[in-house]
């Protein structure tokens, strides 16, 4: 495990391995010792997983950014509201930041996605482990999707979605290694910033003019695994806990749910 030089503004150290299984495997290792803001990134995980466990991220070795980071706090109500919706919008601003060119092209997809124009770029998850809360992203840097085929047809990675656009600042992501800590260190400013009490009242506004598909009709997956059900409706925006806003066919008023799955109208899954 490799110290890296990367700033952090939660103060904790930064760590590379080169292989893991899931950098959440890495740090729930760590969680008994390490500090508050603790990150480990992978250059290849071999089970990274989405926010189901029979999705797999898929990545290749030194194209993508996979980290994990060490967050905790003082009992559960002190854990920031909405925090899987608060660090999307971070990784949306982060990759903003980091290639301005994209910045008409990045939403926020409930719950848990950060999309480039119909395509995913970066997945989140968090989990506890009874002493802190670790935040999984992961983001497509410079991954070809084209090469992977069918495996990913809803995937696209940053430097993919430039090439259209720029060619020349494109060309700089075959130097991926060199894009993939700059991206990482972005995104911790933007986690501290989008986390902090002080974004308490903004968070809500700032996803949903974020929010992908909104005031579209969409196709939503609601219940359990179990027994799901679909609503077929327009998306409207988010409620103050973080439940999504659906106006079921039909009907005039929203209705909340608190978990589930957005589709498009034709039922085109964007996968975790």
């Amino acid at each position: 495990m490799e110290l890296l030089g990367i700033k952090n503004p939660f103060g904790g150290p930064v760590y590379r391995v080169d292989s893991c299984t899931s950098t959440m495997d890495e740090t729930r290792r760590l969680c008994g010792e390490a500090p508050h803001g603790t990150a480990v990134m992978a250059a290849l995980q071999t089970r990274g997983r989405g926010r189901f466990s029979t999705r797999a991220w898929t990545a290749s070795a030194g194209k993508n950014l996979t980290f994990t980071l060490i967050l905790r706090y003082d009992g559960f109500f002190s854990v920031p509201a909405a925090i899987t919706l608060r660090s999307g919008i971070a990784v949306a601003r982060a990759i903003e930041a980091l290639e301005p060119a994209l910045a008409s092209r990045v939403a926020v997809k409930w719950p848990n996605d950060v999309m480039l124009g119909n395509k995913k770029c970066a997945g989140l998850i968090a989990e506890s482990d009874g002493s802190a809360v670790l935040l999984g992203i992961g983001v497509n840097v410079a991954e070809d999707f084209e090469k992977a085929g069918a495996e990913a047809p809803n995937a696209v990675s940053i430097a993919s979605e430039l090439y259209a656009l720029d060619t020349t600042a494109a060309a700089a992501y075959a130097e991926a290694p060199h894009r993939v800590p700059l991206l990482l260190e972005k995104i911790l400013f933007a986690l501290f910033d989008t986390l902090s009490a002080g974004f308490d009242r903004l968070w809500r506004e700032e996803f949903e003019k974020r929010l992908y598909l909104k005031g579209r009709m969409i196709s939503f997956v609601a219940g359990s695994a179990a027994a799901p059900h679909t609503v077929t409706g327009t998306l409207t925006g988010i409620d103050s806990d973080g439940a999504i806003l659906v106006i079921p066919a039909g009907k005039t008023e929203a209705e909340a749910f608190a978990a589930g799955e957005v589709l498009t109208i034709n039922k085109r899954v964007y996968t975790d």
